[in-house]
């Protein structure tokens, strides 16, 4: 299964209570997501259907970099020791990619001869999830002059609300095939995050990485010996 450090980052405004030992933070964020593991792909093709028959990627665990954003609130108490325990909650929207290679009509019935069996195109499709997520965690502080550094560790918990994957790609005539599915709500993951912030004043940024501990193909060719796994990965936050 491979792991890949994503870039993130969150801008967080401080508002500091009760003598610095209780904080809240508004968070904006962007990050770089995609899916890992053997069951992703980089590339894809579309299977076509006239319609009134839906046209739709043939799969949809892209392993390229989608750029993602988010928003939240974070409150967290610090101890005198500097031991950190907070919460956060917040609003992701989260993007993978895979390149589009060919379009596919000869498997789609009642059109077997609309298309060779392969018709070569340029494109990508991107696969949007949205989650509402909440990440409760615990840290270290260490202050060094007028900076604060926060080790942090903790476990996302995101609750889907929404999953759509579009597509377009242009074939050498200038054809242009595009696809629209929406996939409903999506499911439950859960992620393991490690994190630093670093904070100066109200103001400071956070470089996370967060991994899913979920396998979303878990029923990729279930008839195969091979076991095929597709987990979230995406940084910065």
């Amino acid at each position: 299964m491979k792991k890949t450090l994503l870039t993130f980052f969150s801008l967080l405004l401080l508002t500091q209570l009760y003598a610095q030992k209780f904080e809240v933070s508004i968070l904006a964020n962007s990050a770089l997501f995609h899916y890992s593991g053997n069951g992703t792909t980089s590339a894809s093709f579309i299977n076509y259907a006239q319609p009134p028959f839906n046209s739709y990627p043939n799969y949809s665990f892209g392993n390229k970099n989608g750029l993602s954003y988010g928003a939240g609130i974070q409150a967290q108490y610090v101890a005198k020791c500097g031991f950190i325990a907070g919460l956060q909650a917040g609003y992701d929207v989260l993007r993978s990619k895979a390149d589009i290679t060919a379009v596919d009509g000869a498997t789609i019935l009642p059109f077997p001869d609309t298309f060779s069996s392969s018709t070569p195109v340029k494109g990508s499709s991107v696969v949007q999830n949205e989650f509402i997520n909440l990440n409760p965690f615990v840290g270290y502080r260490l202050p060094i002059k007028k900076i604060n550094i926060d080790l942090l560790i903790g476990l996302d918990l995101p609750f889907g609300v929404g999953s759509y994957e579009k597509s377009s790609s242009t074939a050498a005539d200038g054809t242009v095939y595009k696809t629209d599915v929406n996939y409903g709500k999506g499911g439950f993951d859960l992620r393991d995050r490690f994190g630093i912030t670093i904070s100066y004043h109200r103001y400071g940024i956070t470089a996370s990485y967060a991994h899913g501990l979920i396998n979303h193909s878990a029923d990729l060719l279930d008839d195969s010996p091979t076991v095929y796994e597709a987990h979230i990965n995406w940084g910065i936050k």
